[in-house]
């Protein structure tokens, strides 16, 4: 997984720490660490609002959770307006301020100078379309109903509530990690699930990078659809002179995260690549396109946010319209797998931010994983391309046994070589999505076992090689 030495919310703590007492930063106060601050505020905000159905109260109790006395002391100087009317939360800090505002079906997005709030409170896309089945008298997984009547003998129900107890217990010394929500799928049937109060079934919640996996899947489905070929160089992109170097790039160099492009994926410097692109830019597939070319490509693994963001924007210019690419995820991935809360949200240019705004119910979240516990098939339709999620589990050259396609790995880094993969006592074909503040979605093949866990471990410290373990052998010892 990424080392992320400190996130956002981190990031707006330590902004934060500069102005108290007085509520106004001092000398040594970064103005664009506080304009990072506030723009990160701002938006997670919205979106758990507008997107997800929380309260203000909520966010503050968790992303930007007192749990320590500097953050008990200075969380008061964020300074929110909410606007339920026009859908807009604006967030002050000290002289910096940031907006978002609510889209139509395609969440919140940051207003920029460049692109004003009109602008983006026009952005459309389609909603949840007649999926031809009433939800709450259909069977799982196209539809809502679950019927633990099916559940599998193999299944030790009261082993799996006994991890899911684990899952949100919160440790004795520590920092918290608010579990919000477990579901867990064998062979097809949905056999547990639980959430934290204040949190349902029906919410839609955060896969931050989770979302990258997401973007796996769309590239498959356009090249199924025969309007995309990985090995292609990249189409015209407008940062790149047209003899640049950088033009040898194709699509598959970009799924592997293997660009040899410059970025930095550092939550502590607000001169980095990741920060100026998610809270400083308009175009954030930009911003990896004007970084320089370091290594050939496709020699050389590095996990970069910008890079999921170009291939998104290179997604983009395979559609006769905006219209078109923005309904794409729901029309033909979202709606075929009964995902109806499925949302990527946009930057203010309108390209996907695939690398980390994608929301959808902990159930819908575990729709997807399925998808790929049965090999690009859900339902009986085939929705990848034949091969494809066995290419993306495959692991990428120099990612030392943890990545592949946009999708992490337990593999084995060096073949028959001394070291061992990260969960030994879990399968080697596992594979999972990962996502800051502890999402995941779990896929276990052989055993066709999913398990989602969402929640808000700010700091980490959440046992994940735990649940899955218990889960497995839950559902997988003899009774």
């Amino acid at each position: 997984m990424p080392n992320l030495p400190l996130h956002p919310a981190a990031l707006a703590v330590c902004a934060l720490a500069t102005l108290a007492p007085a509520q106004e930063p001092s000398a040594t106060t970064s103005p664009a660490m506080l304009d990072i601050a506030a723009a990160y505020a701002a938006k997670v905000a919205a979106s758990a609002l507008f997107v997800s159905g929380r309260t203000l109260q909520s966010v503050l109790d968790e992303e930007f959770a007192p749990d320590r006395p500097l953050e008990a002391m200075i969380r008061p100087l964020l300074k929110f307006d909410v606007d339920t009317e026009h859908r807009t939360v604006t967030c002050r800090l000290g002289k910096s301020q940031a907006q978002a505002v609510a889209t139509t079906n395609l969440g919140c997005t940051l207003v920029r100078p460049d692109v004003p709030a009109a602008t983006l409170t026009n952005r459309a896309a389609p909603g949840v379309a007649d999926l031809q089945a009433d939800p709450s008298t259909t069977d799982w997984p196209l539809g809502e109903r679950v019927l633990l009547s099916k559940v599998p003998d193999a299944v030790d129900l009261s082993a799996v509530a006994k991890a899911l107890d684990l899952a949100f217990a919160e440790p004795a010394k520590g920092n918290k990690v608010r579990t919000r929500a477990v579901v867990v799928v064998h062979r097809g049937r949905l056999v547990a699930e639980r959430y934290a109060e204040g949190y349902r079934a029906d919410m839609p919640l955060p896969g931050w990078s989770m979302t990258k996996t997401m973007v796996d899947a769309l590239l498959g489905v356009r090249v199924m659809q025969g309007r995309l070929d990985l090995l292609a160089p990249l189409r015209a992109v407008p940062e790149w002179p047209t003899d640049d170097e950088r033009s040898k790039l194709c699509l598959a160099d970009l799924h592997r995260m293997a660009s040899g492009l410059h970025w930095t994926e550092n939550y502590d410097d607000p001169s980095s690549s990741v920060l100026q692109m998610l809270f400083g830019s308009s175009d954030h597939a930009a911003v990896q396109a004007q970084q320089p070319a370091e290594h050939a490509p496709g020699t050389t693994y590095r996990y970069a946010s910008g890079t999921t963001n170009l291939i998104c924007r290179e997604l983009r210019r395979t559609f006769a319209s905006d219209a078109e690419y923005w309904a794409f995820p729901r029309t033909a991935l979202f709606q075929r797998l009964g995902m109806r809360s499925a949302v990527i949200e946009t930057d203010p240019s309108g390209t996907f931010v695939g690398s980390s705004y994608g929301f959808a119910t902990a159930r819908d979240w575990a729709r997807f994983g399925m998808l790929y516990a049965q090999d690009g098939v859900f339902a009986g339709e085939r929705i990848l391309p034949e091969g494809w999620v066995t290419a993306s589990a495959a692991l990428t050259p120099t990612s030392d046994g943890d990545f592949g396609r946009h999708l992490w790995l337990n593999a084995d880094p060096d073949g028959e070589g001394p070291r061992e993969r990260a969960w030994r006592d879990l399968p080697a074909n596992l594979v999972h999505m990962d996502g800051h503040e502890g999402q995941y979605v779990c896929v276990m093949p052989t055993e066709q076992i999913v398990v989602v866990r969402l929640g808000c471990a700010k700091r980490g410290g959440f046992d994940l090689h735990g649940l899955l373990r218990r889960v497995r052998d839950a559902c997988t010892q003899p009774k």
